[in-house]
């Protein structure tokens, strides 16, 4: 049985927004969404945050988790094993949005902004 909370279907761009909205409520800077759906068949959204450090990074990782499952009734799909303190970079897996916190160093190092604007 799968551990996926069966919820109503929800518009990817609607569920991207929604995403934005909880990481900016959590004062994350240069939060941006991005449509990959026609480039990619892994999600429909990425949306990336920054985060000014790792205790910052850790607590909008978990309120974002919080607040999907709880409002939108979605868990994430994947949860990397690694700890966010060894790379500075967290990704939520939702599915349809994929959800990329980071740190300023580790934002500018991968520049995931330019590879998918393309």
């Amino acid at each position: 049985m799968s551990d996926q909370v069966k919820a109503p279907a929800i518009d990817p761009a609607k569920f991207a927004e929604f995403c934005v909205k909880c990481a900016e409520d959590k004062l994350a800077e240069n939060v941006v969404s991005i449509a990959i759906g026609k480039v990619s068949s892994v999600a429909d959204f990425i949306v990336i945050a920054t985060a000014n450090s790792e205790p910052q990074l850790r607590a909008l990782a978990g309120f974002l988790e919080r607040e999907v499952l709880d409002k939108l009734g979605r868990k994430t799909l994947h949860r990397p094993e690694v700890s966010v303190t060894e790379c500075g970079w967290a990704l939520l897996d939702f599915g349809t949005v994929i959800v990329h916190i980071m740190t300023p160093e580790t934002r500018e190092k991968y520049n995931l902004e330019a590879l998918w604007s393309k």
